[in-house]
């Protein structure tokens, strides 16, 4: 029994060792989600002035199916497809990433940079530092699996990158340092270094069972030596 006991120690002693360092990393990554608000991680607070976007009713609309007449491309389109959209106060239906003026029909360009700069000025009311025009991301990128082409407008206020739907005229992220760090403590949080999106694969199911066995087998080791201990 004591030589099953020496063993079960330096099983359990290199179990920690080697998932101690994983177990650390889970615990850092979930006390900063914990510690920091969410809206702050998201950028929310840099986007001050929150836009009163007009009703509808405000304009002089064409019909989705006049629409569709002026342009037989939109026939598969869905119900689910037409997005109506109000873009520096002109009203606009958003059909499959395509942009039509709502009151003419006529299609409509992508946003320029002059356009994207006024939406960002107008929610943040402070200058941009630089603009890029974003046709695709690497693996991993800040702006993955956002709409594309984007403009991404960087500001000073901690060191942000507001990214704009070159399609719709929306913002469709903002990335702080905050939200960088975020993403990097999710990234050793879930082990998924590259994407950033899968938490079912082995490697994570491997290591979390490694800790829960570490776990379990110090308990186990604290009863039995405190069995041993009460022994006359």
């Amino acid at each position: 029994m004591t030589l099953n006991i020496i063993l079960l120690r330096k099983v359990h002693r290199w179990l920690g060792l080697f998932a101690g360092i994983q177990l650390l990393a889970w615990t850092v990554s979930g006390f900063y989600f914990s510690l920091i608000p969410i809206d702050e991680i998201r950028g929310s607070h840099l986007l001050v002035n929150e836009p009163i976007s007009p009703l509808a009713t405000e304009f002089q609309l064409i019909s989705q199916s006049e629409l569709t007449a002026q342009h037989p491309e939109l026939n598969e389109a869905t119900l689910d497809d037409f997005q109506f959209l109000v873009t520096n106060n002109v009203p606009v239906y958003l059909v499959k990433e395509t942009r039509f003026d709502a009151q003419t029909g006529h299609k409509l360009d992508l946003i320029t940079e002059s356009e994207a700069l006024q939406i960002v000025g107008a929610r943040t009311g402070v200058k941009p530092v630089s603009v890029t025009f974003v046709e695709a991301v690497e693996t991993g990128s800040e702006y993955r699996g956002g709409d594309l082409p984007a403009w991404k407008i960087e500001i000073a206020a901690e060191n942000a990158a507001i990214y704009v739907s070159a399609n719709s005229g929306e913002i469709r992220a903002v990335r702080t340092t905050s939200w960088r760090l975020f993403d990097f403590l999710w990234s050793l949080h879930i082990m998924d270094y590259e994407e950033r999106d899968d938490f079912n694969h082995p490697l994570l199911i491997f290591m979390a069972t490694l800790g829960v066995i570490t776990v379990f087998s110090g308990l186990f080791l604290f009863f039995v030596t405190q069995r041993f201990r009460s022994r006359p």
